[in-house]
């Protein structure tokens, strides 16, 4: 896709302008140092592509979508020092590259960023406080939904409810509020303001589903086949297949770390046979019709049609 190319280059200029500071040095190379590491940057080009969609100018809205890129990437270098992960991307985990202080500090640098960002872009200042107000709920219910997952892994059994609840706020209030604020920069009435949002709160609930089905069926995908299984994350496909399977010896192999790759393969047939990955892959697909089916009130546009593309490759990647 040439126009999803152009847009995501426009956001890694926008990005690498935006974050110019140097001194201390230490801090802005690690400042620097995962937001300019590349990434599908699904979230600022769909505030792009909003923003077209209701009639606007899409380049207001660049610096709105480099600011949420930049939250993305802040919760990505925090995340990695709570879950002890060392690697991000391909590449050291920020606080493994420069001490876990730096990277807190360096997170903390990025989340101040984004705001000085949107409170400096050049809109109307009822949207800016619009703007600055609506990612301030969502950075505070990312957090909501990320201590969620961490009570999650302390709890022997979550049910699918609470689950979808915690990936909407940790994950898909990102690419709600994206698309929600990209209307509001192009002018969108409010009812198109709402009907993006839901677009991109579907989106983004079919794109975590995904991500976790891709953990034991994906191709290609940066990392092992069952990682997320010897990390004990209780996925969507765990849930239901703990409660569906009709056996339950794989289940003291789920977060074995140093699981062999035989026990790893009980769990993922069992994952299979109870038909968990069936289910959550057709979950995922539900969400993304949803999402397809929000855009409908929308006139018919080139941004519209790329919308919806998105909403198919949410669900189509790595595979």
């Amino acid at each position: 896709m040439d126009r999803l190319k152009e847009m995501r280059e426009k956001v890694n200029r926008a990005i690498k302008e935006f974050l110019h500071e140097e001194k201390p040095p230490r801090l802005y190379e690690a400042v620097r140092y995962l937001p300019l590491a590349g990434g599908k940057r699904l979230r600022p080009i769909m505030a792009l592509l909003a923003c077209q969609a209701v009639g606007g100018e899409q380049t207001l809205a660049l610096p709105y979508g480099a600011a949420l890129e930049i939250i993305h990437t802040f919760t990505l270098a925090h995340d990695d020092i709570m879950d002890r992960d060392e690697q991000r991307r391909g590449m050291p985990a920020t606080h493994v590259k420069f001490g876990e202080a730096t990277a807190i500090l360096a997170g903390d640098t990025l989340f101040a960023k984004a705001f000085e960002i949107v409170a400096g872009a050049r809109l109307p200042a009822e949207v800016v406080a619009r703007l600055v107000h609506s990612m301030a709920l969502m950075s505070k219910e990312i957090c909501e939904g990320q201590q969620m997952d961490m009570c999650f892994e302390e709890l022997e059994e979550v049910d699918e409810a609470a689950f979808l609840a915690m990936i909407e706020k940790k994950t898909a209030r990102l690419f709600e509020h994206a698309c929600l604020g990209g209307a509001l920069i192009g002018g969108g009435s409010r009812e198109q303001q709402a009907t993006l949002g839901d677009y991109g709160r579907w989106v983004g609930m079919a794109f975590q589903l995904w991500d976790d089905c891709l953990d034991v069926v994906g191709k290609d995908i940066g990392k092992p086949i069952g990682s997320d299984v010897r990390e004990g994350k209780k996925t969507l496909i765990y849930i239901y297949a703990r409660e569906h399977s009709d056996h339950t010896g794989w289940i003291p192999y789920h977060g074995k770390h140093d699981a062999s790759p035989a026990e790893i393969q009980q769990v993922l047939q069992a994952f299979a046979a109870s038909g968990a990955i069936d289910h959550a892959t057709q979950k995922a697909r539900g969400y993304a019709e949803r999402a397809r089916k929000a855009l409908a009130p929308l006139p018919e546009s080139e941004s519209k049609r790329l919308l919806m593309d998105l909403a198919d490759f949410a669900v189509s990647r790595g595979t």
